[in-house]
C-alpha cells in the first residue's frame, strides 16, 4: 500500500463519510455479488484464499465457509476489528484477519491456493505491484478472481473519467482499462480463463450520493460533466436528458488461473 493515500487522513475521513464502511451486516447487493463470487471461482475444500482488502470481512467468511480456510488482509483497524467480532460470533475458526500492507504482504511464498480482490484495485496506487504480490502468495496451479471499475482504452478519455472519479472520491486512485489488467495478469504468469463485464447505468445524482462527495467537490464533478457529455469525451456512455446527466460506467469479473 502507498502511504500517499492507504494511511491517510484523506482515506479514513472518506472511509468515515460511508456508513457501510464498516458495516457488519452486508447489504442484500452485497451477499449477492458475493454468491456470485462463489459461484465463478468454484473453490474447492482444500482452497486456502486470501481476500485482499477484505474491508468487514464478508467475502472472507463466505469462502472460508466453502473452504480449508481463508486469511482476509487490510490496512483498516476499525474493519479487521468488525472482522474477527464477526467471525467469533458466527463460530468460524478457520478465517484470520491481518493487517498489513498490500504491496508488501506479510504472508509467505504460496501460502495460499487462491486469492480474490472485491472492487479494490481502483484505489491502489501501484495496481502492478500489489498484482505480484497477490501472486507470490498464491501458489502454483493457484487462481484469482478480481472484480473491479474498469476504464475507457482511449489514455484520453481514461484520464477525465478518472478525473471524475477523484473528485467525487479522494481515495480513488485510476480505474484500469481492461487491456492494461490483462496485461499485468500475463506478466505474473496468469490466464484469463473467464471475463464478465458488467454495466451499471445511474445519473449525477446516483454518483455522488454512493461516495457521500461533499457539496463543494459535487458542483465541480457537475462542472466537468457537463464539459464532457458532448461527445462522451470521458468514454461512460453519457448522455443528457433535460437536466440530468447518466452515466453508463462498466466494471469487469476476472477469473484468472496461471499458465
Amino acid at each position: 500500500m502507498s502511504e500517499s493515500i492507504w494511511t491517510s487522513p484523506t482515506l479514513l475521513a472518506q472511509f468515515r463519510r460511508q456508513p457501510s464502511a464498516y458495516a457488519v451486516t452486508e447489504s442484500p447487493g452485497d451477499r449477492k455479488f458475493i454468491a456470485f463470487m462463489l459461484a465463478t471461482a468454484g473453490p474447492g475444500r482444500d482452497d486456502r484464499v486470501l481476500d485482499v482488502a477484505c474491508g468487514t470481512g464478508a467475502a472472507t467468511l463466505a469462502f472460508a465457509a466453502r473452504c480449508r480456510g481463508a486469511i482476509g488482509l487490510d490496512f483498516a483497524p476499525a474493519a479487521l476489528a468488525a472482522a474477527r467480532a464477526t467471525a467469533a460470533a458466527r463460530g468460524i475458526a478457520n478465517a484470520i484477519f491481518l493487517a498489513g500492507e498490500l504491496e508488501r504482504m506479510p504472508l509467505a511464498d504460496g501460502r495460499c491456493t487462491g486469492a480474490i480482490c472485491r472492487f479494490s484495485f481502483h484505489h491502489f496506487v501501484n495496481p502492478a505491484r500489489v498484482f505480484a504480490e497477490m501472486a507470490r502468495v498464491v501458489g502454483a496451479n493457484g487462481w484469482m478472481l478480481i472484480s473491479d471499475l474498469l476504464s475507457a482504452d482511449d489514455p484520453a478519455k481514461s484520464d477525465l473519467h478518472n478525473q471524475m472519479e477523484r473528485l467525487s472520491d479522494p481515495t480513488h486512485a485510476r480505474s484500469l482499462p481492461a487491456r492494461e489488467f490483462e496485461a499485468m495478469f500475463a506478466a505474473e504468469g496468469f490466464r484469463v480463463a473467464m471475463k464478465i463485464v458488467r454495466e451499471t447505468r445511474g445519473a449525477f445524482a446516483d454518483w455522488i450520493a454512493f461516495n457521500h462527495t461533499p457539496p463543494e467537490r459535487a458542483a465541480r464533478l457537475r462542472d466537468l460533466m457537463e464539459t464532457a457529455v458532448a461527445g462522451d469525451r470521458a468514454g461512460l456512455g453519457m448522455t443528457r436528458d433535460g437536466d440530468t446527466i447518466r452515466t453508463v460506467r462498466a466494471s469487469a469479473t476476472y477469473l484468472i488461473e496461471r499458465d
